[in-house]
């Protein structure tokens, strides 16, 4: 999961950044509403944490220009103030939800969760495709009920995709979604990835579940229904042979 900052505001503590990368989430920070804009144009990310109270600029205008740009990444507003007119104000621009400066890690992590999730057309934590389980919150797998044991970035891609169902994924888009935009691994470490998670799947009986596109990347497919039997020709009856009396 990979987010973008937009202020001072809830992350303030090297303690708070040290737990998100912890549960698999990667942070870029943006000072300024005019670096942010900077960093939206060039990468995706999963959800923007907005903090309203911004030194170049208000932070409802500048939700208000993300909109504007076509991003359509989930906003979670930040705000100290008791006043609700700004909140009300930042949910009609465009925020998806709008949280206090001091709100705990759990709190944050389980909204960041419910938006993306819902950004996806999800409405459950727990994402299925076929006999595929995948839950957000505990970070399990299953497959028919039986736990599939994933490394972190196994996890972590899986995850993406199944949010991501239909869609094709570039494996630049991949790679920002494992390590953030600081880290600079090689494209390969994706399909290295990739190729180790379709060795799991497959032992599992799901060998075509990760399918490549052609000049992008890679995308979730429906899992194949099993082949139905081929009817068998009927059996001509044999003909009588009728003895000579």
């Amino acid at each position: 999961m990979l987010i973008l900052q937009i202020g001072t505001k809830p992350l303030r503590r090297l303690e708070d950044l040290q737990e998100l990368r912890r549960r698999g989430l990667n942070r870029e920070h943006a000072g300024t509403g005019a670096e942010a804009m900077e960093f939206l144009r060039l990468y995706r990310f999963d959800a923007v944490l907005l903090d309203l109270d911004l030194r170049d600029m208000p932070g409802l205008d500048l939700i208000r220009r993300v909109r504007a740009s076509g991003c359509q990444s989930p906003i979670l507003a930040i705000t100290d103030r008791p006043d609700p007119q700004p909140r009300v104000k930042a949910l009609d621009l465009g925020a998806d939800d709008v949280l206090d400066g001091c709100c705990p890690v759990d709190e944050l992590m389980a909204r960041l969760r419910a938006v993306i999730r819902r950004s996806g057309g999800h409405t459950k934590s727990v994402l299925s495709a076929g006999p595929l389980e995948l839950c957000l919150d505990s970070h399990e797998v299953k497959v028919s009920g039986q736990p599939l044991h994933l490394t972190p970035k196994e996890y972590a891609l899986l995850e993406l995709l199944m949010l991501k169902r239909g869609v094709s994924l570039s494996k630049g888009a991949c790679l920002n979604h494992l390590y953030g935009t600081e880290e600079e691994p090689e494209l390969k470490t994706v399909d290295v990835i990739v190729c180790r998670l379709r060795k799991k799947l497959a032992a599992a009986g799901l060998p075509s579940l990760v399918q490549n596109v052609w000049g992008c990347g890679y995308k979730l497919s429906e899992p194949s229904a099993a082949p139905e039997p081929e009817p068998t020709a009927p059996v001509a009856p044999r003909a009588r042979v009728l003895e000579p009396a």
